[in-house]
């Protein structure tokens, strides 16, 4: 038989379109940090649980769905919280003739506000980097239909960071303002999200008893009745300690980030402190306005599952929650490398062989384990092991560079073959992560169930 494809011009078209698209947001997706770890939440969080929440029941799937929708509301609306802490704190700290280009000072990290001579390399590396993220950004909306706007948008970001790096004039008075803004905004952010993170339990003990009207942990109304519900503890109102506690979970993340950023102050300090050298290193943002890993965790992670753990109902609750916590934190830092990352180390071998080149073309080069190195180290082994995958333009800069001798052919088809590759070890990573998040949330579930039925004698 004949494929349809093969004989509906308009089937393959379609299918083209698809792939085209597939690829296209694929390069969106891991064009920045932020939009990859935007894509990790909801693949690696939001959906498994959801779909375990499916597997329990309605009123559980919907505690879920409310969980859920709060992330990804916070999550679209983070970066536009910073440019608008940052421009309203830009209005007690710059001058007036500053106060325009308030979040473009927000791009100097923190490591380049140590002296004039560190900020003046911080300045040249936004002009190098930043445009550049900003053209590339709108070269990819621009191969997408109906994208116009936002390919003019990143086109004009573009331009706007070039001027600005043209006119701002560097001083050690400049130096001391720039600080003060970002810490400014890191404080302020922490306020704002931190205080909607940490005041997720109650608001979850608000939707659970006025919402859906239920007053007992949701995730056991399966398999477990009203009045053994109650014999076995679950029930109940918030208690004084509850309430203080959740009350004070809001708060923790500028309390969290006030300390951090005083410890970090002193470099000297943190030179020979392991721990604040990873604490300097992430208590800052990329591209102005997107949190790194630490700072995201200290925004969201630490004040929301403080707040959980002190006001779920009863130690079944209480307990599964701890599980999921412990289920989450790794799948969030290492997961992805455990999937997109071993995908892509193999795609790269493949790839590395193919067309006679080195290894680290879909993966970190500094993933790539040395050939005359050998280590003990357990982090050094996991890195080389489940490597970070490449961003895309690490992929397009690499391929140029080692394309560069080919006949246009054979550098044609390289090109397309590591896009290709890319595409598929980004999404097939996001799939195998989901399932195997999915998979322990299923399991944890199925504890607390074995851990009920075993309090009532069954």
């Amino acid at each position: 038989m004949t494929p349809i494809s093969a004989t509906n011009p308009n089937t393959q078209s379609r299918w083209n379109r698809f792939l085209s698209l597939a690829k296209n947001y694929a390069k969106i997706i891991d064009s920045r940090e932020s939009t990859y770890r935007l894509a990790l939440d909801l693949s690696a969080f939001d959906i498994p649980v959801l779909a375990a929440a499916a597997f329990r029941n309605f009123w559980n799937f919907m505690e879920a769905f409310w969980e859920a929708g709060i992330g990804t509301v916070m999550i679209f609306l983070a970066p536009r919280i910073t440019s608008f802490i940052g421009k309203l704190a830009g209005k007690s700290i710059l001058s007036k003739e500053e106060q325009k280009d308030a979040v473009n000072y927000l791009r100097f990290q923190m490591s380049e506000l140590t002296n004039e001579t560190q900020l003046e390399k911080g300045l040249r590396r936004i002009l190098e980097e930043e445009p550049s993220d900003q053209r590339r950004i709108s070269e990819l909306y621009k191969n997408m239909e109906n994208k116009e706007k936002q390919a003019e948008y990143h086109s004009l970001q573009a331009d706007e960071i070039t001027d600005f790096c043209k006119r701002c004039k560097l001083s050690e008075a400049q130096r001391d303002k720039i600080y003060r803004l970002k810490k400014a905004v890191i404080l302020g952010e922490s306020l704002i999200e931190g205080g909607v993170w940490g005041s997720f339990g109650l608001s979850l003990r608000f939707f659970r008893k006025y919402i859906l009207q239920k007053g007992r942990f949701t995730g056991t109304m399966g398999y477990l009745s009203d009045s053994d519900s109650s014999k076995i503890g679950e029930g109940g109102e918030l208690n004084w300690f509850q309430k203080i506690g959740g009350v004070s979970s809001i708060l923790l993340s500028p309390v969290l980030n006030t300390i951090f950023l005083n410890k970090t102050k002193d470099k000297n300090k943190v030179q020979n402190n392991r721990f604040l050298s990873l604490i300097d290193s992430q208590l800052d943002m990329t591209h102005g306005v997107y949190p790194k890993l630490g700072l995201l965790f200290t925004y969201t992670s630490v004040p929301k599952w403080l707040g959980v753990f002190i006001t779920t109902q009863g130690w079944y609750e209480r307990v599964e929650r701890i599980f999921k916590f412990f289920t989450i934190l790794p799948s969030w830092w290492l997961g992805h490398r455990i999937t997109n990352g071993i995908l892509a180390k193999n795609a790269d071998k493949y790839l590395a062989n193919k067309y006679k080149v080195k290894e680290g073309i879909l993966v970190s080069e500094e993933c790539i384990r040395p050939k005359d190195i050998v280590t003990k180290d357990f982090w050094e082994n996991l890195k080389y092991l489940c490597p970070e995958p490449a961003r895309i333009h690490q992929v397009l800069n690499r391929v140029d560079k080692d394309s560069k001798d080919m006949d246009e052919k054979t550098k044609e088809q390289f090109h397309k073959e590591a896009e290709d590759l890319h595409t598929k070890t980004l999404y097939k990573g996001f799939a195998l992560h989901s399932l195997l998040v999915w998979c322990a949330i299923m399991l944890v579930n199925w504890t607390t169930k074995l851990r009920v039925k075993s309090a009532l004698g069954e």
